[in-house]
């Protein structure tokens, strides 16, 4: 990848477990933080080094001057796996991290030894604001208060604004695209209630790829690492195997 105008202002990293053992890096999506990880971190540093970045714009992060597009969002990841010298990543991308950690596998397949895409957005048929609002609002009637309660929050710490500055890439990137272009394994994880990233659209995504499963975990919706972290865990363990 190309030094990118994204990399003057850094991720935050906001958890490093440390430890031996594969390293996660955790990508979180739109409008959100690293905060609604806090389930998955504990179950996930029982495998190997689990770290957690908060992106421009989001969490603890500095606002960035201008816009920032998925492609901007994975420079900035793959800024990071340099700056702590990391060796290749099982790289984890929930809702538009999804985008994101596709896109780094796209432009930097050396630092990813893995691929796990969960929940991820956004399926051709939501390929508009309306219609993902629709879907959010939906999955949001369902999710626990707590999950609720952290990503409500961070709506209000990232404000309307730089939402909406992101929302146009994150409807525009097709993901589909990403996937016949990844050669490392791949797992695509849904909760099986998640009205968000569908059945038929993370099957089909699954299908694309060269070395590419999907996987439904019961009890949970668009949130799954933070309704079940020990089932999610198992899968991304499972990945880099």
């Amino acid at each position: 990848m190309t030094p990118s105008t994204a990399q003057r202002v850094a991720a935050v990293v906001t958890a490093d477990t440390g430890g031996d053992g594969e390293v996660f890096l955790l990508i979180h999506g739109i409008g959100v933080s690293s905060r609604y990880f806090e389930r998955l971190i504990p179950q996930l540093a029982r495998y190997g080094r689990v770290v957690a970045i908060d992106l421009p714009g989001f969490g603890r992060a500095p606002r960035p001057g201008r816009a920032y597009s998925v492609e901007d969002f994975a420079a900035v990841a793959a800024h990071t796996i340099d700056r702590l010298q990391l060796p290749a990543c099982v790289v984890v991308g929930h809702s538009m991290g999804a985008q994101i950690a596709a896109r780094l596998a796209r432009d930097r397949p050396d630092a990813l030894l893995a691929l796990a895409l969960l929940g991820p957005v956004v399926s051709p048929r939501d390929r508009s604001l309306l219609r993902s609002t629709l879907r959010l609002a939906q999955d949001t009637l369902g999710e626990t208060p707590r999950a609720n309660w952290l990503v409500l929050n961070d709506y209000v710490r990232c404000g309307p604004r730089w939402y909406l500055s992101v929302v146009p890439s994150m409807l525009a990137y097709r993901l589909e695209d990403d996937l016949p272009a990844i050669d490392v394994p791949v797992v695509v994880v849904r909760g099986v209630r998640d009205p968000i990233a569908g059945r038929g659209w993370v099957a089909a995504l699954a299908a694309l790829g060269r070395n590419a499963s999907a996987i439904e975990v019961p009890g949970s919706r668009h949130l799954v690492m933070h309704a079940r972290p020990a089932a999610t865990a198992r899968c991304l363990a499972e990945v880099a195997r």
